[in-house]
């Protein structure tokens, strides 16, 4: 899993890699959530 400023855009990206594309999308889902609900 990896977070991290975009170098060229007023976003954060979230990305991850696994095995299990399921798991990986559950997992930066629920990141991406917990960082909306800071921002």
């Amino acid at each position: 899993l990896v977070v991290r400023a975009s170098g060229t855009e007023p976003v954060i990206r979230v990305m991850g890699e696994a095995d299990d594309a399921a798991l990986v999308e559950s997992i930066v889902g629920q990141v991406e959530a917990a960082i909306r609900d800071v921002a």
